[in-house]
C-alpha cells in the first residue's frame, strides 16, 4: 500500500480512532458505518471468516473522509497519500473488525495488546501535524523522535568521516617538526668549530713571541764588552 515504514502507526491510530471512548468505543464506530447504509457490509465483518465483505476506497470515503476524519488525520499527520491511507484502511478494517468480536459479540474490553496500540496511536493522533512542529514543541510521540533518529546518524556518519580524513592529514603534521631540528643543528655546528680553532692560532704565535724577544737581550749586552776592553786597553 506505499506505507513503508509507516504501516504501525497507521495501525496504531486506526485502533486509537476505533476505539475511542469519547465517541463511543467500537460500538460507536461501526455505527457510523450503519448510518451511511453500510449495516450488511459490518455484518459481515462480525467474528471475522471468508464471509466477511470488502469495502470500497468510495465507502470509506463517505464515512471517514469528511474534513477532520480519520482518513484526512492520517495522510496528514504521517505524510502519506490519501489514496493509500484509503486502501490500507479498507484491508485493515474487515480483519480488526473480525477479531475484536469473537464468535460475533462485542467485547466487554479491549485485550492488553490492542489496547497498548490503541494509547500508542491516541498520542500520534493528539501530535501536531510534520509541518506544525515547531523546534519547542518536540514531544514523546514517535512522530516527534523519529526525525531526531535520522539526524544523530547523520551526525555520526559525518563524525566518522571527519575523523577519517584527520587521520590521514596526521603523518604530514608529524613529520614537519621531525626536519624543523635537524636543518637547525646544522649551522650550529661550523659554528662550535670555528671557536676553538682560533683559540689554538691566537695563543700560538704569543708563544712563539715570547722565546724570540728573550735572545734579544743578550744582543744588546755584546756592545757593552768592546766598550770595556778599549778602557782596559787605555790603562795599559
Amino acid at each position: 500500500f506505499g506505507l513503508g515504514d509507516k504501516a504501525l502507526p497507521v495501525l496504531q491510530m486506526l485502533l486509537a480512532y476505533m476505539t475511542a471512548k469519547d465517541s463511543g468505543g467500537l460500538v460507536g464506530f461501526l455505527e457510523k458505518f450503519k448510518a451511511a447504509g453500510l449495516g450488511p457490509l459490518i455484518q459481515s465483518w462480525l467474528g471475522g471468516g471468508p464471509s466477511a465483505q470488502p469495502i470500497a476506497n468510495s465507502q470509506l470515503e463517505t464515512v471517514l473522509g469528511s474534513s477532520g476524519g480519520l482518513l484526512s488525520l492520517i495522510s496528514g499527520k504521517l505524510e502519506l497519500g490519501r489514496d493509500n491511507v484509503t486502501s490500507a484502511l479498507g484491508y485493515l478494517l474487515p480483519a480488526l473488525v473480525g477479531k475484536l468480536t469473537p464468535g460475533g459479540s462485542m467485547p466487554a474490553s479491549l485485550p492488553a495488546e490492542v489496547q497498548s496500540l490503541a494509547e500508542a496511536g491516541q498520542q500520534l493522533l493528539a501530535a501536531p501535524a510534520p509541518s506544525e512542529l515547531t523546534s519547542g514543541g518536540i514531544g514523546g510521540s514517535l512522530l516527534s523522535w523519529l526525525p531526531w533518529v535520522v539526524v544523530v546518524l547523520a551526525a555520526l556518519f559525518g563524525l566518522s568521516y571527519c575523523g577519517k580524513d584527520k587521520g590521514s592529514a596526521t603523518p604530514p603534521a608529524v613529520e614537519a617538526p621531525a626536519s624543523a631540528p635537524a636543518t637547525a643543528s646544522e649551522p650550529a655546528a661550523p659554528a662550535s668549530d670555528a671557536a676553538p680553532a682560533a683559540a689554538p692560532e691566537s695563543s700560538a704565535p704569543a708563544s712563539e713571541a715570547a722565546p724570540a724577544a728573550a735572545p734579544a737581550a743578550p744582543t744588546a749586552s755584546e756592545p757593552e764588552a768592546p766598550a770595556s776592553a778599549v778602557s782596559g786597553d787605555t790603562r795599559a
